[in-house]
């Protein structure tokens, strides 16, 4: 295989929002930080990359990563740990029924079965990002989705005890939403009878319900 020296990627943006917590958190914590996912890169994306800094093929790069799938699942099947230098480190987390045996008082595990696979990056994965570039979000696209029940009942909760009246736009600011998620959240709340229109149809201000 050649690498091509001539190739080099366009850097990029990693986007994040910082949103409020609740709960235990928000008593440590009052704003979290929330990476924003972009696209979900597929194969075909992946080999084009591959090919344009290399000399590989599409049928290389997809035999590579068949063959090494297999292996890796052998290997985890065998109780193996997996290290592929400069990636990371696979292994296998558990999980069943817990047994005591009435007799030995020993414990064991019934219907076991693999929970997830682990996977821990190599120091060399964390420096092949190098050098990136970050930009906050917060106060420009609003969430791209209306967020968790508990956040929001946290919010109302903090809105309400400030106010007797809220409005859309108090949702919007407190949840970090973007204008359409807002208003679909305070109809979804008004249709839940958590809060009540006492303004116009157009100009909604909401009470506590």
């Amino acid at each position: 295989m050649i690498i091509n020296p001539y190739y080099k990627r366009k850097a990029m943006t990693v986007n994040y929002k910082l949103l409020r917590t609740s709960g235990k958190l928000a008593q440590r914590k009052a704003l979290r930080i929330v990476p924003i996912k972009k696209d979900v890169t597929g194969i075909e994306r992946i080999c084009q990359h591959i090919q344009q800094a290399t000399t590989l093929t599409t049928a290389d790069i997809l035999g590579t990563i068949s063959a090494l799938k297999t292996e890796l699942a052998e290997e985890l099947k065998s109780g193996n740990t997996v290290h592929l230098p400069g990636i990371g480190f696979f292994s296998l987390a558990l999980k069943g029924d817990m047994y005591e045996d009435p007799k030995t008082h020993r414990h064991h595990l019934r219907n076991v079965a693999v929970r997830k696979i682990r996977f821990r990056p190599d120091k060399y994965f964390h420096e092949a990002l190098g050098e990136m570039e970050f930009e906050n979000k917060t106060y420009k696209d609003g969430t791209p989705s209306l967020p968790m029940r508990l956040t929001v009942n946290a919010a109302l909760k903090e809105l309400f005890d400030e106010s007797p009246i809220i409005t859309v736009n108090d949702l919007r600011r407190r949840l970090n939403l973007s204008s359409t998620y807002a208003y679909q959240l305070a109809a979804q709340l008004e249709r839940e009878k958590k809060i009540i229109n006492i303004g116009s149809r157009y100009r909604k201000i909401y009470r506590k319900a």
